[in-house]
């Protein structure tokens, strides 16, 4: 069942012809397209996305093929910056633009390490008129097309539609009074501070300044107890990313009673002995995947 979603997308593999490799050209920016014109086929691998869960980003989607000899050399790239700047609110999905069958292009995806969100097929409706590939295109986080054209000239505007746009923290809400202490919101490893100084705002005079800053308590307090819940329930089955997400929450809110419980909780699991073996054997395992090539997903 398709699933229309925000995107930025970035083309490559000719849409429907199998085995194509397409001279890509330059198109003129058109703020006709926006994230309403994106339609995404089943998933492949990676994250499940929907269009609730993208509000408020700036979205990669790539339309690649895995006879496309351009479209493979790209994905590394793709995954950089899916690494790179996924914290900051980027989300990157590759869309597959010619024939073949979902195993195969799990297959190709697992060998060339990459771990963000696939999908059979995608259509931008009033988009698909690019004469080649690789194509493109990037909608910032309010939805509108910033930029089309070959990918290599696209870091730029993605990056700045990143930078420009509010931390993914914050849903898509900008911040007025609190702009100056919003662009920090980036930075995860900066939630910390700007949650004690948030704290002390929402006790402003300034009845707009305190209704800001108890906005972002409560989307910080929000973000961290997540991140200790999913520490919480993967202590058990998978250990190792039970110990990513509560060394994640103590280093982002370092110097807060969240960072605090995140520490307390990687201390206990220091002496527990149980847990140390399971975290030894994950540990294993993960480095004999690692010697496969196979990529580990957080």
């Amino acid at each position: 069942m398709a699933v229309r979603v925000v995107a930025c997308v970035v083309a490559c593999g000719a849409l429907g012809l199998p085995g194509a490799t397409v001279r890509a050209e330059d198109a003129p920016v058109s703020s006709q397209l926006t994230v309403a014109d994106i339609t995404l086929g089943p998933r492949v691998s990676g994250p499940a996305r929907s269009p609730e869960s993208l509000a408020g980003r700036v979205v990669v989607l790539e339309f690649w093929g895995v006879s496309c000899p351009p479209c493979l050399k790209n994905m590394p790239a793709l995954e950089s910056l899916h690494r790179q700047l996924g914290r900051q609110g980027l989300v990157v999905i590759g869309a597959h633009a010619q024939q073949a069958e979902p195993e195969e292009i799990a297959e190709v995806v697992e060998q060339l390490g990459v771990t963000f969100t696939i999908v059979e097929r995608a259509v931008v409706d009033g988009g698909m008129d690019f004469p080649g590939i690789p194509h493109c295109m990037v909608f910032d986080h309010t939805g509108v097309c910033v930029y089309r054209g070959h990918p290599r000239r696209a870091h730029e505007a993605i990056v700045e539609a990143v930078r420009s746009s509010p931390a993914s923290v914050l849903d898509g809400r900008p911040l007025v009074m609190l702009a100056p202490l919003g662009r920090h919101l980036h930075d995860e490893s900066a939630f910390g501070a700007v949650l004690v100084k948030a704290r002390s705002l929402a006790a402003s005079k300034d009845a707009a300044t305190a209704a800001e800053a108890r906005f972002v308590v409560e989307r910080l307090e929000d973000y961290g107890d997540r991140l200790v819940s999913a520490a919480k329930a993967s202590a058990d089955e998978d250990p190792l990313r039970a110990v990513h997400y509560a060394g994640r929450c103590s280093v982002a809110f370092r110097g807060t009673d969240i960072g605090q419980d995140a520490a307390d909780m990687l201390r206990g699991w220091k002496q527990d002995r149980g847990f140390q073996e399971r975290l030894l054997a994950a540990r294993r395992a993960e480095a004999v995947a690692a010697e496969r090539g196979v990529p580990v997903v957080r």
